[in-house]
This record gives C-alpha cells, sequence and structure tokens, in this order.
C-alpha cells in the first residue's frame, strides 16, 4: 500500500511521532540525469524510487535548466517520509511512503524519468528482478529508466529499525551493460548509473544479481573490464543503439 504524505507540494497526511531520520550518502552518478533527454527545458516528470534525503531532488531543483521539473517521490522508509524542512522548501512535488512494488502501473507510465538509485541493491534478488521488468514493462514508449547501483556486493548493514539499508545481493556490470543501456557512467567505489530504454525489456533475463558476499570490489572490477564498462569517475558514457 502507498500512503501519500505530500499532494501538489502541501503535506496532507503528516507523520507524527516518529523519530527515525533519513540517512545515507549516496556516491551515485546522479549528475547522469542532466545528460538524458536532448531538451531539458521541456516539461518533465520524474519518479524517485527511494529518495531518502532527498539529494536527487535537490540536485534538480537547484540547476537552473532543471529547476521547472516536477519530481514525485516513493520511499518504503518512514524517517524520508517525515522530513517537513525539505518538503517546505517545495522540492517533491508528490511523497508516498511504501514500497515500489506497489507503485500502479498506470502511474509508472506517465513519467518521462524514473529513478532507481541506490535501491536495487537492498531488495531480495527475485524482488529485484521482478522490480527491474515491471519498471521497463510499466514505463512508457519513450520514457526512461535511470538505475544505479554497486558492481559488486558492497557491504552494508541497517543502522536503524526499519530503515531497509542492508545490501542482500550486488550486481555484476555483466548485468547492467547486457540490458544494452543507452548511456552510464560509474563513480568510485565502482558505484555504477545505468540509463535505460524500453529496449532493455528485450533483455532482462540476463539481469542476474548475486548474493554471493564474497563478491568483491575487485572481481567486480574484472567484470567490469572484460566486458570494457568504462570505470574512470567523471566520464559519461554513451553507447550506440
Amino acid at each position: 500500500m502507498l500512503r501519500q504524505i505530500v499532494k501538489d507540494y502541501e503535506v496532507i497526511d503528516p507523520i507524527i511521532g516518529s523519530t527515525l531520520l533519513p540517512g545515507g550518502e549516496s556516491a551515485s552518478p546522479k549528475e547522469l540525469i542532466f545528460h538524458i533527454l536532448k531538451d531539458n527545458a521541456a516539461k518533465v516528470e520524474v519518479l524517485d524510487i527511494g529518495f531518502g534525503k532527498g539529494g536527487l531532488g535537490e540536485m534538480l531543483k537547484a540547476n537552473a535548466a532543471t529547476t521547472h521539473w516536477s519530481v514525485d517521490g516513493v520511499d518504503g522508509f518512514e524517517g524520508s517520509c517525515n522530513n517537513p524542512e525539505m518538503f517546505a522548501r517545495e522540492i517533491y512535488r508528490n511523497v508516498w511512503h511504501g514500497m515500489a512494488q506497489s507503485i500502479p502501473s498506470d502511474r509508472l507510465a506517465k513519467y518521462d524519468i524514473i529513478c532507481l538509485l541506490d535501491v536495487i541493491e537492498h531488495l531480495t534478488a527475485e524482488t529485484a528482478k521482478w522490480l527491474l521488468r515491471t519498471l521497463l514493462t510499466s514505463m512508457g514508449e519513450h520514457s526512461f529508466l535511470f538505475i544505479s547501483t554497486p558492481l559488486w556486493f558492497y557491504p552494508q548493514h541497517s543502522q536503524q529499525s526499519g530503515d531497509l539499508e542492508e545490501h542482500l545481493i550486488g550486481v555484476p556490470a555483466t548485468s547492467m551493460m547486457a540490458l544494452i543501456p543507452m548511456m552510464y557512467a560509474v563513480n568510485h567505489p565502482l558505484i555504477g548509473g545505468f540509463v535505460l530504454g524500453k529496449r532493455s525489456l528485450e533483455f532482462v533475463e540476463f539481469f542476474q544479481p548475486t548474493t554471493d558476499k564474497s563478491f568483491s570490489f575487485q572481481r567486480g572490477s574484472l567484470l567490469a573490464s572484460a566486458v570494457n564498462c568504462q570505470t574512470v569517475p567523471g566520464r559519461f558514457i554513451t553507447l550506440k543503439q
């Protein structure tokens, strides 16, 4: 179930009495989002799944080229949806508390860019595969899925009750490159960001995360090199389709 917290920039159902706070810092190459569209001046609707502290929304609103974009957010952690200071600054137009698995397909279809940044590694392998297929299936024909994840089993544990911070899987670069991304970037420590189009749905069966906790940074780097995945931070790679 999704519970709407913010509607059209107004808090309509505040979380009262929670002491949980959004946490975690992202090493995701978020800036890749500025390079996805041919025309950033167009009216753009973004869905930020697992928005956490709201770093993506803050970045978009702070940039003159994208400040007019409409950004909605969904997060399963109560603390992320209990952020009145951020909501008062009108960063996110609509906010729902709930899991990505609960987002209706018709809602997904209306967004130009769906962002799944630093999220999929927190899911079980089967849920991750299901969610990726669902997002690619449900998004519009000319929409994009922007996904970031460590390209190895990056050990991380929960910090607070219910914060969903534990990492359950690692995603090899082979899995992400097999989806035929339109563009990608990799930040240290081997955190990849990939832009997928509808075409990636044809290759979704090749997305194979691992639960092997010994899938180290070194092994992840070797696999990235084997499929010519460029890992120099700060580079935005566009691939021929």
